[in-house]
């Protein structure tokens, strides 16, 4: 077992917790830190294509998905009654992102070879839905409840996540024999789903008891629904690192980045929350409101 990388973990997790348990989640601060995790896992992400050849606007992709990330901040807390600020709407937003996607589109007609400029705008969509379009769900659980409050609903997802691959981690390296996926990413097994299923349901069980049974100030956390949460959470989350280890095995790239020793770049930290916050946006939306 990797020290070292425990060590990283943990002194990233004693920054990253008390900002996001004592920030109100209004404050701009906010709404930095989303910007610059969408940007930097955006550019670690057309990095990845560019090295396998497959060319990327990278500065017009990055910039269209900071474009949407920050339109979606201002869109949800501009539905928020005790907002005075600035605001879009929800047609705007969606304006927006349309004007993102058709100006990607018109970017091939200035390529004089029509077959890079159609595979340079298939990788630059690519990016944008991969990176901010998912993480905009993080935006939207961060600005969930009261705005006076900590985004307790993104630190929930991303708690969850965190234990979850913990989980998988140690049950992983300790216990793994049956491989999960050989093909895309030999070292994930059953037993490290397992494991994270294990740490996730009783991070969640916790959860419920400290809050009381609550997500946030406006959303309740019924024991049932934590436990389902619990179990998929880990599911979403593994499938989620498989799309970015298939990303990397195709372009032959171990990390997405090296900037954080074992723990590879921001991209690398956020792959399973991509699709962990857009799931519990939707689990949200039709079983706890």
């Amino acid at each position: 077992m990797d020290k070292k990388r425990i060590i990283i973990a943990l002194s990233i997790g004693a920054v990253l917790i008390p900002i996001f348990c004592l920030v109100p989640c209004s404050w701009p601060i906010g709404l930095i830190g989303m910007l610059l995790f969408a940007g930097v896992g955006t550019w670690e992400f057309y990095g990845l294509l560019n090295a396998g050849g497959i060319k990327t606007s990278t500065k017009w992709g990055i910039a269209s998905g900071l474009l949407f990330v920050a339109a979606t901040w201002f869109n949800v807390l501009g539905q928020h009654p005790s907002h005075r600020g600035f605001s879009i709407s929800n047609d705007a937003l969606w304006c927006i992102l349309l004007i993102v996607v058709i100006s990607n589109f018109f970017r091939i007609l200035t390529y004089p070879n029509l077959r890079k400029g159609l595979e340079s705008c298939m990788g630059t969509i690519l990016g944008i839905v991969y990176v901010p379009l998912l993480w905009s769900f993080v935006v939207r659980l961060f600005l969930i409840g009261d705005l006076s409050k900590p985004g307790w609903a993104a630190f929930y997802v991303i708690l969850c996540m965190k234990m979850a691959d913990s989980g998988g981690y140690f049950f992983g390296t300790r216990f793994g024999k049956h491989k999960l996926a050989p093909t895309i990413s030999p070292k994930k097994s059953w037993e490290g789903l397992f494991g994270g299923i294990v740490f996730c349901v009783a991070v969640n069980l916790i959860w419920v008891i400290i809050s009381s049974g609550n997500l946030n100030s406006t959303i309740s956390l019924p024991l049932g629904h934590a436990i389902a949460l619990g179990i998929l959470f880990p599911i979403v989350g593994t499938l989620g690192d498989l799309v970015e280890s298939m990303f990397k095995r195709a372009v032959d790239v171990k990390d997405s980045n090296t900037m954080v020793y074992g723990l590879g770049g921001i991209l690398d930290m956020v792959d399973s929350i991509l699709f962990a916050a857009p799931m519990l946006y939707i689990y949200i939306e039709l079983f706890l409101k």
